[in-house]
């Protein structure tokens, strides 16, 4: 591949953040969310090498792990070398791109390295979500109530 290139290594692992993978019912997909910012707009091209299956999905803007369909601009699973997703998008200066790398299986575990080929060198950094929580909350009320009953008698008996 033709270009300059970039590189981060991660690791996917029980304790990494999961969710619903896009175009898949179901949770369990851990995944590592990586922002990619560039200098200069054009053609770059994202490859993954790992020994796991890995899936790749590129977001414009923002990633939200709640709504895995939501600003998505393209996914790939096995484009790339060894069951790994090949990625080529048009990257602008003006808009960030959100990498997430996730696994073509549920709860898959292991190491990877993205490499980024284009015209200019990009900055890969880790791009923080907002964990998917649930908070709720129970009030309990409790009321006393007394009752006071008076007799009275007639004529002094």
């Amino acid at each position: 591949m033709l270009g300059i290139q970039s590189s981060y290594a991660g690791a996917l692992t029980e304790k990494s953040s999961s969710f619903m993978r896009p175009k898949q019912g179901e949770y369990g997909f851990y995944f590592l969310a990586i922002k990619v910012k560039t200098s200069s707009s054009g053609i770059y091209t994202i490859v993954c090498k790992s020994g796991i299956d890995t899936y790749g999905c590129l977001y414009n803007e923002s990633f939200l792990p709640s709504s895995p369909n939501s600003k998505l601009i393209a996914t790939d699973d096995d484009s790339g070398s060894k069951g790994n997703f090949k990625l080529i998008a048009n990257l602008t200066t003006t808009e960030s791109t959100i990498l997430v790398v996730t696994t073509c299986n549920a709860e898959q575990t292991g190491a990877f390295k993205v490499i980024v080929y284009g015209p200019e060198k990009t900055i890969l950094t880790q791009y923080v979500t907002i964990p998917i929580t649930t908070k709720s909350t129970s009030t309990t009320t409790s009321t006393t109530t007394t009752t006071n009953t008076t007799k009275s008698r007639i004529g002094g008996r």
